[in-house]
């Protein structure tokens, strides 16, 4: 299999060099491009504006073969994907999963505790603000559905993880203890930041007595016990397989907070959007499937046209953290460049990806994309359901498409000249709801998995992230190292 990702690079490399100095324009209009919109049931992708020529792309879709991308495709649906460097099988796919397969009696029990706890009066009314410590994938996909469901709610969540209590705090300022409820959320529940921030919150909730603080404690976390050592009651813990990484438990009861002001339907709303999403990926042939072919995409960009940056830009203001969220997904997954095996891809493996709101980004970033020396690849996403108000952000949103692809050359006035040529995918929900969020998001999730295995990198662990833990606390706990090596800081004295 090295062997073949070795001779895929290099073909990819070959024809990066054939049409480098060929403009997106001719490339579309000369060549016959066949990049017609790709329509699933709850959105569309179009990719007719990326840098490639009929032959690069079919090229490309011999690649998911090259890999045995099929078998792993039914491995990873039917829970079997093992990640090996941590001895444990992949799970996120089970979590909306209608099936028995593994660990699903886990799953469907502490969805009935979900949705007990979504329903039960005597708790929904005892509170109107709701502390959420949580931090990466606990936090960026709560704090994404959340938003994506509205601010305007009776009952307000406070996302907090700061290392220096100022989110805590700024929070806190808000609430009373009599009307506040806190999730403590972390897989392992070892994280600092977490239980830094659960301590200085059981200290402002013992400044009322009358108080039981024990009632007013959650934790979501794949070890009871540490929840149990730190105060919350077995009837207050909602478990998680061990297996779910992370940036992958959006679907479990890490996203319970952000229910609140909803429903359990809503939760499954979010549930059937997924699995609506592994049934349209397993079953896509290579050429219409979006996972695939933003995967074979991504890997062309940054292998044969040498782009070191994807920008995803939103255009609607309920997807506003969506860039956070998939920014960790992939650079968490894939940021990465030698695996289990000790085998070093010979790929450059995922690209930097930023961006943000599109509409924000027009009257900032966006004089970078236009006319620096950087390029860059884009996701574009929006809403084009008709409605008149999304329909002027959906128009913008093409308009700027096509600025950055097609560009504008000025020769009387160079420095009025917008240079182009950025390859751009456009993706358009067909509604703004839950089920297409979902299906988006997941479709997501496939791509960093399906990138990852022509890249020969495991996505499912993250040693970087965890020995940068421990080189940090290991220096933390130094503090003449510190003053040695930073001698121009003033740190405390002990």
């Amino acid at each position: 299999m090295n062997k073949i990702r070795e001779k895929i690079q290099e073909n990819l490399i070959t024809l990066g060099e054939e049409i480098k100095n060929i403009h997106i324009s001719g490339l579309y209009n000369s060549d016959g491009l066949k990049a017609d919109p790709i329509e699933s049931d709850l959105l569309t992708y179009d990719f007719s504006k990326q840098r490639i020529n009929q032959k690069i792309l079919d090229y490309l879709l011999e690649i998911p073969n090259l890999i045995n991308l099929k078998e792993s495709l039914d491995l990873l649906f039917a829970g079997k994907v093992v990640n090996p460097s941590e001895h444990v099988s992949v799970s996120h796919t089970l979590y909306r999963s209608n099936s028995s397969i593994n660990n699903f009696e886990l799953i469907k029990f502490e969805r009935e505790r979900i949705r007990s706890f979504l329903e039960d009066k005597n708790i929904n009314q005892s509170y109107k603000n709701l502390i959420c410590i949580s931090i990466g994938g606990s936090r960026l996909g709560p704090e994404l559905l959340y938003e994506f469901q509205g601010l305007d709610v009776p009952k307000k969540i406070y996302f907090c993880s700061s290392y220096d209590f100022l989110e805590l705090k700024a929070a806190l300022l808000n609430c009373e203890q009599k009307d506040t409820v806190v999730f403590a959320c972390s897989k392992s529940f070892k994280t600092p930041e977490i239980l830094k921030n659960l301590d200085y919150v059981k200290s402002w909730f013992s400044q009322d007595t009358s108080i039981q603080f024990e009632e007013r404690l959650y934790g979501i976390s794949a070890d009871a016990s540490a929840m149990t050592a730190h105060g919350i009651k077995d009837t207050n813990q909602f478990l998680l397989l061990d297996s779910l990484g992370g940036r992958f438990s959006l679907w479990s009861a890490i996203s319970l907070p952000a229910f609140v002001n909803a429903d359990f339907e809503a939760y499954l709303d979010l549930l059937e959007g997924a699995r609506l999403a592994d049934e349209y990926t397993h079953e896509a042939t290579w050429e219409s499937n979006i996972s695939v072919l933003m995967a074979l995409l991504s890997v062309w960009n940054r292998n044969s046209l040498n782009i070191n940056n994807h920008g995803i830009f939103t255009y609607n203001y309920k997807l506003r953290s969506l860039t956070k969220y998939i920014g960790q997904l992939s650079m968490e997954s894939n940021g990465k460049s030698t695996n289990y095996e000790s085998y070093t891809s010979p790929f450059f493996t995922t690209p930097l990806v930023w961006g943000g709101d599109g509409i924000e980004s027009q009257h900032s970033t966006f004089q970078w994309l236009m006319q620096g020396k950087t390029e860059t690849s884009c996701d574009f996403i929006g809403i084009n359901d008709g409605n008149r108000d999304t329909l002027d952000s959906h128009e913008m949103l093409l308009s700027q498409v096509l600025a950055m692809t097609l560009g504008h050359q000025d020769k009387t006035n160079p420095y009025k000249t917008i240079r182009g040529n950025n390859p751009c995918s456009i993706l358009q929900l067909d509604t703004l709801d839950l089920k297409s969020l979902g299906f988006l998001l997941a479709l997501y999730e496939h791509k960093v998995f399906i990138e990852a295995l022509i890249l020969g990198v495991d996505s499912f662990d993250q040693w970087g992230v965890q020995l940068g833990k421990k080189l940090a606390l290991n220096a933390k706990s130094n503090k003449g190292f510190l003053q040695g090596f930073y001698s121009s800081l003033l740190l405390p004295k002990s």
